[in-house]
Order: structure tokens, then C-alpha cells, then sequence
């Protein structure tokens, strides 16, 4: 096992990151893998404590690594990583890397409009909204929570109560009743979970988490959906091609 260059620029514990890195993607330590301990790592790198548990930190903070107390330091399962070329659901994002998902819902309810969603869905006059929030399970894991908010009202006689919302796609329901998507707009910043959003995805309070809102269109143009989205930042990563 090569040393660590101590005449290079870059600091040490970057240097380690980089090794450990190197390693889980070349195969070499999979995931669920149990890791050298920091003391081992401290010997075989001939670098101190607080260098060993800086790169370690750091990678487990990102997601890459996964400490579990008492057993040791893992290499974590990879993020899911859905690819945007167009708009899609989150079912069939997941379905394309070949996982299974499920839904927990929370509420599906009509709610009164207030002034900022009247300002998001461009219609002062707007009344009623129908609401959707679902905690998205990937293999029975909790990874986000999705709340969506949907104007029925530009699609007259839509019925989603018929639909599985638990398996199935709000967007596939939606293409069903004769909904034709448009484009969408989205914000993606970084967050820490509350305690109810921690409770939820069953992470610890104050994680870093993946904040999405997203605004869509149908080809009319009219707006008939936003949805906040609120992601495990140790289980999901976003990914955007560019062309």
C-alpha cells in the first residue's frame, strides 16, 4: 500500500479520502465491506489520528462511507442517482436502476390555496388545492418525502382516488386521465431534516438532505403541479444531462 506524499501540495487527509475512494471504485472494498479501523489505517498510512478521522468524517458525511456504533466503518450502498434528460417520475427513475418502490401516505386532502401558491400556480383566483405527501420507500427503505400540490381544476373530471398511489406513479395516473405534460422548473439547494422530515426518512435530526421544489406545466401551459421534495442526502445524489 503506497504512503501518502507528504512534499505534495494537496493536505493528507485529502490524499486518503482520494485512496479510499480509489478503492471502492475499483472494486476492491464493495458495499457493506467493513473498512481498516483508524488505527490500521493510521499505520499503514504512517499519518496521524486526526488525519485518519478527518478523511473518514468527511466521506461519511457525503455518503460514502457509514459508521455503525460499535461494529466499525463501512463502505456505504451507492446513492440512487436518477439521470434528467426530460421530466419523469420517481418510480420510474428508480424502476430504470432496477429498484423496487413503495409509498407510505400521509395525506391526500383538499387544502384552501394561500396567497404564495396562488402566486406559484400564476391564478389569483385560485380555491382549492389537492394535496399528495407520500414518504418514497426504495427496497423498503425511507429515502425522500414528496408534497405535491395539484390544480385539478385544468383538468376537469380527473378522479385520482382509483388509482394505487402507494405502488404506482402519480405521473403515470395523471398521463391516464389525460394529462399532457409540459415542461417544469426546479430548485435544488442543500438542507439539514427537521425533526419531523428526520422522524419520517429515519435519519437523526439536523442530517444533510437534498431540498427539490419543482414546478410543472402541461402543454397548455397552465400550472398544475408544485411538489417540495426532501431527499436523504446519504442515500441520493441528482444528476442532470446537459446537451
Amino acid at each position: 500500500m503506497p504512503l501518502l506524499s507528504r512534499s505534495n501540495r494537496i493536505p493528507l487527509y485529502i490524499q486518503l479520502k482520494e485512496e479510499i475512494i480509489e478503492k471502492i471504485e475499483e472494486g476492491k472494498w464493495k458495499p457493506g465491506d467493513a473498512i481498516p479501523t483508524e488505527s490500521e489505517l493510521q499505520k499503514l498510512y504512517k499519518i496521524s489520528r486526526i488525519t485518519v478521522r478527518q478523511a473518514l468524517g468527511e466521506l461519511v458525511s457525503s455518503g460514502t462511507l457509514s459508521r455503525i456504533q460499535g461494529k466499525g466503518t463501512f463502505v456505504a450502498d451507492p446513492k440512487l442517482e436518477p439521470i434528467r434528460p426530460a421530466l419523469t417520475s420517481f418510480t420510474k427513475d428508480m424502476a430504470e436502476q432496477g429498484n423496487r418502490t413503495s409509498s407510505r401516505v400521509l395525506n391526500f386532502d383538499e387544502v384552501k390555496a394561500t396567497d404564495r401558491l396562488k402566486r406559484i400556480f400564476k391564478n389569483p383566483n385560485l380555491d382549492m388545492l389537492q394535496v399528495l405527501e407520500r414518504v418514497r420507500l426504495v427496497d423498503g427503505v425511507p429515502v425522500g418525502i414528496h408534497k405535491s400540490y395539484l390544480n385539478l381544476g385544468v383538468l376537469p373530471g380527473i378522479n385520482l382516488e382509483k388509482y394505487d398511489l402507494v405502488q404506482g406513479s402519480l405521473y403515470e395516473a395523471l398521463r391516464s386521465e389525460g394529462a399532457v405534460m409540459g415542461p417544469a422548473e426546479e430548485t435544488i439547494e442543500a438542507g439539514q431534516a427537521n425533526a419531523v422530515e428526520a422522524d419520517l426518512l429515519d435519519i437523526p435530526a439536523g442530517s444533510p438532505v437534498l431540498l427539490i421544489n419543482r414546478t410543472t406545466y402541461l402543454k397548455s401551459g397552465d400550472v398544475f403541479e408544485h411538489v417540495k421534495m426532501v431527499y436523504r442526502g446519504d442515500k441520493y445524489k441528482y444528476s442532470v444531462k446537459l446537451s
